[in-house]
């Protein structure tokens, strides 16, 4: 089989805004019926390949027909949504896909691509083969589930300079055996032809694959705001919430503590309406527009934190970054979660960060794209993955904690919490005072609402 190094990947899926069924193309197909996607592409995600920067104008092109034939859309790297949406409507019409230098303007660009991962289904590089650009928790995913016998991993635009990890799995969600794989700063790929010979055997077992991608730095270096929870009352921008009353928080001097009783929860259960509850406490203020939100959490040896950071918008669309309890099935595992109309996604974990002493958490809003981030240091920054989320502006950003199930209560400890801005967009933030808060608070619910979209 032909070794391609590629300019373009294209991730696509069968129904508007990255649902049902998905797959990846960095190669021409004359036709898409024999990868499964007659007529049925919806949505898709273009990503630089390893080779992008040789040809900058490089484009994904979705003909209409066969062949290459008919009608065309150029996608460069960026998120679309929605096909349907495009010019002429390409929403479940394209037949064939090319790639090619044009001069179209690109989308919005989406992520970053650290590692390039190949799965075969058979030895050599042979028989079905999938292309993994980020967290797969579950290989039913790639359609190669337990079925996965030989591997080609390539530096990807994004390699950061110290080089990146692969982690196969075992067992569904990040558990089990694991078999890292790493690429160092001199290497371009790696190969392993047959994975049931190694000392560890992993042929026909992986069910989960992880990337890691250390980065040092942010777009977002604005600091907007900043608390150290050093004062003798709360700031005027936070609204604190505790639906059944079960929580406490304690503003100290220099950090803020959140105990939580046993079974308070911020989802709604599997299937949803069983188990499930919107109770956890939570410290919230408003924003609009792209940032980055930042914590640094206090970890005892008991691991009995349980929480983090949380961008909500509403019951049926939020997104949670936080560090679990020892007690918890989890077992201090740093976890990114996704909940959209009810229903739970694991997003990715940050694998290694169990026993520190002390654990920085980073998430960033760009557009509806989310991107989760944990550090032991707070200089280098290892992805937790990054998932599309739908939330207009205004969106509600802070702290939560939590006690899931039937686990003991848990106490946090946040050391801060600032909000980031590029360099740019800073000064459209405009900070609350303790005289508009109290005239808030003297508002109308209808009122309240339209005066924070005024402020922000």
């Amino acid at each position: 089989m032909p070794f391609v190094v590629p300019r373009l990947i294209a991730e696509i899926f069968d129904q508007p805004y990255f649902r049902g069924r998905w797959g990846l193309v960095y190669e021409p197909v004359r036709y898409t019926g024999v990868i499964g996607f007659q007529d049925n592409i919806s949505s898709a995600r273009i990503y630089k390949g390893p080779n992008f920067d040789s040809v900058p104008n490089y484009k994904a092109i979705f003909h209409e027909h066969i062949d290459y034939q008919g009608k065309r859309l150029a996608l460069g790297p960026g998120v679309y949504p929605n096909l349907h949406d495009m010019t002429y409507n390409f929403g479940n019409v394209v037949s064939s896909i090319s790639f090619g230098p044009l001069l179209e303007v690109a989308g919005p660009e989406w992520g970053t691509v650290p590692l390039v991962v190949e799965v075969f289904e058979s030895i050599n590089f042979k028989g079905r083969k999938a292309v993994v650009l980020r967290d797969v928790p579950h290989t039913d995913q790639v359609g190669l589930h337990d079925r996965i016998s030989s591997v080609r991993i390539l530096k990807g635009p994004n390699c950061p300079p110290t080089g990146a990890k692969v982690l196969f799995y075992e067992h569904v969600h990040f558990e089990g055996s694991i078999l890292p794989i790493e690429i160092r700063p001199m290497d371009f790929k790696k190969e392993i032809p047959n994975l049931h010979i190694l000392p560890q055997s992993f042929g026909d077992i992986i069910s989960s694959i992880k990337i890691e991608g250390w980065s040092s730095s942010s777009e977002f270096d604005r600091v907007i705001f900043q608390d150290e929870f050093d004062g003798v009352q709360m700031r005027p921008e936070w609204r604190w919430e505790d639906p059944k009353g079960g929580a406490s928080w304690t503003e100290r001097q220099g950090y803020l503590e959140m105990r939580v009783e046993p079974g308070q929860d911020l989802w709604h259960g599997n299937p949803p309406g069983q188990g499930g509850n919107m109770d956890a406490p939570r410290l919230l203020q408003t924003v609009s527009g792209d940032f980055s939100i930042e914590t640094r959490i206090r970890v005892t040896p008991q691991l009995r934190e349980h929480g983090g950071l949380l961008v909500w918008k509403d019951p049926n669309a939020f997104v949670r970054l936080e560090k679990t309890s020892g007690p918890h099935a989890f077992r201090g595992d740093v976890r990114f979660e996704r909940h959209v109309n009810r229903v739970y996604s694991l997003v990715g974990r940050g694998a290694g960060l169990t026993n520190v002493r002390t654990l920085y958490l980073r998430l960033e809003r760009k557009g509806n794209l989310f991107a989760g981030y944990a550090s032991e240091d707070g200089v280098n920054w290892l992805s937790c993955g990054v998932t599309f989320v739908g939330m207009g502006d205004p969106v509600h950003v802070g702290l939560h904690a939590l006690s899931p199930g039937n686990i003991p209560a848990t106490t946090t400890r946040f050391d801060y919490f600032r909000i980031l801005r590029r360099r740019g967009e800073a000064a459209q933030y405009r900070r609350l005072t303790r005289s508009s808060a109290a005239q808030q608070r003297q508002m109308s619910e209808i009122q309240r609402r339209t005066q924070l979209r005024q402020l922000v």
